[in-house]
């Protein structure tokens, strides 16, 4: 039995086409408390999940209208940068 790997699976799970930018994206954070339950933690870092939606508004590069939305993965991407999804809502 051949058992997908993670990224086979989420492309699978992917219902509408994702297409490539170019430009960048403003993303504004409004003053909000973000509460949950430890997981686990170390010397360097903790790791909890939120018991709320973290709300964002966004701003693609060329367009005037800021869109609302909640922030559904980060990821690292290496060397101090981070990878975020927004859900538009």
């Amino acid at each position: 039995m051949k058992v997908p790997n993670k990224s086979t699976s989420q492309l699978d799970r992917r219902v509408i086409e994702r297409v490539p930018m170019e430009g960048s994206v403003t993303v504004f954070f409004d003053e909000q408390q973000v509460i949950g339950p430890g997981q686990n933690m170390s010397e360097e870092g903790v790791f909890f999940v939120a018991e709320a939606a973290l709300r964002v508004r966004v701003l693609i590069d060329g367009s005037d209208e800021w869109r609302d939305g909640e922030i559904v993965r980060v990821q690292s991407m290496g060397e101090g940068n981070l990878g975020m999804a927004v859900r538009f809502v």
